[in-house]
């Protein structure tokens, strides 16, 4: 008897998600970046930088005052190795949103790629001081949800590194 109850319980939540889902999908785009952004995080999430840039201009375009289109589009061209026009980008956001913890430490994710590490180190700190949670790295569902077995190193470690390598340089020689 209780398993019976349980069973039409469960397939009663499975057609209640369905209908659910039916619903959502079926009404108008109320997304404050319009479908190109929708498309854009999708395409992202599946590695195809190309088509996720060109849709995330694409919601620039129509909607110029939506920071996340913004940030996206700054992400997008760093992972399309665009290191120049990515630079530009997250200077661009962060003109416009100076508060934007994740915006900094992606901006010093660039420049330490670029060897810019003077200018890493700031953005790493600036990030970690404003969301502490930065520094910590990705937990362990995340990383299971992204299919990564080893854990990354976090910020708060790589910029422990930059700094005591920029120690043990001592002052540069111009």
């Amino acid at each position: 008897m209780i398993y019976r109850g349980i069973r039409y319980f469960a397939i009663g939540l499975i057609f209640l998600s369905l209908a659910w889902a039916l619903y959502k999908g079926a009404g108008p785009q109320t997304h404050p970046g319009g479908p190109a952004f929708s498309r854009a995080v999708g395409l992202y999430t599946d590695g195809e930088y190309a088509e996720a840039l060109r849709d995330y201009e694409t919601s620039i375009r129509e909607y110029p005052d939506f920071i996340h289109a913004q940030r996206g589009r700054a992400r997008t061209l760093m992972q399309l190795g665009r290191d120049k026009e990515a630079l530009e980008a997250f200077n661009e956001v962060l003109k416009r949103d100076p508060d934007s913890a994740v915006s900094f430490a992606n901006r010093g994710i660039l420049q330490d790629r670029m060897g810019l590490y003077p200018q890493a180190i700031a953005d790493y700190d600036r990030a970690i001081k404003m969301d502490p949670r930065l520094g910590e790295g990705l937990d362990w569902f995340t990383r299971l949800l992204q299919n990564r077995n080893e854990k990354p190193q976090t910020l708060k470690d790589r910029l422990q590194t930059l700094r005591h390598h920029q120690r043990d340089a001592g002052p540069s020689v111009q």
